[in-house]
């Protein structure tokens, strides 16, 4: 089940200095999402750090919103076990240049794609485009971060 949750992030965890790929000012667009594996994961744990205009977060979260009902109603298998470990947390501190908005993927799906743009489009073809181009406005950056257990 995806969860929505206001949570308080550590500067640790935004900041942290594990390996990370940060992407342009938004996720790849319908067409190009199929060459990008950029949200695909080897490591058993993940998290994609979304910063969102403060004006824009709104309509990022309606977005998030329609990704969680299109992960809880799909039918595919693997979609389904990302759905029942994929948290989403939102930043609760105020004053920040932007709203920060962590997707906790734990355990990672191996190999499993984390893209929410081909979320959308495998589930909402008639919507993508249009939920595409809200995440692209709200969008400053998005920071890929694959985490491995140390203790």
């Amino acid at each position: 089940m995806f969860r929505v949750v206001s949570a308080s992030l550590m500067t640790v965890v935004v900041t942290a200095a594990a390996p990370m790929l940060v992407r342009a000012q938004t996720p790849a667009p319908p067409a190009q999402a199929a060459a990008a594996p950029d949200y695909t994961f080897e490591t058993t744990t993940a998290l994609l750090v979304f910063y969102v205009r403060p004006e824009k977060a709104a309509e990022f979260e309606a977005v998030v919103a329609r990704l969680a009902q299109a992960l809880d109603a799909s039918t595919d298998p693997t979609r389904r076990q990302q759905a029942a470990a994929w948290r989403m947390l939102r930043s609760s501190e105020p004053g920040r240049d932007a709203v920060v908005y962590v997707f906790l993927l734990d355990p990672v799906v191996p190999g499993a794609d984390y893209d929410p743009v081909r979320v959308l489009s495998e589930s909402l073809p008639a919507e993508v485009q249009p939920l595409y181009e809200k995440l692209k406005a709200s969008v400053i950056r998005v920071e890929r971060m694959p985490l491995t257990k140390m203790r």
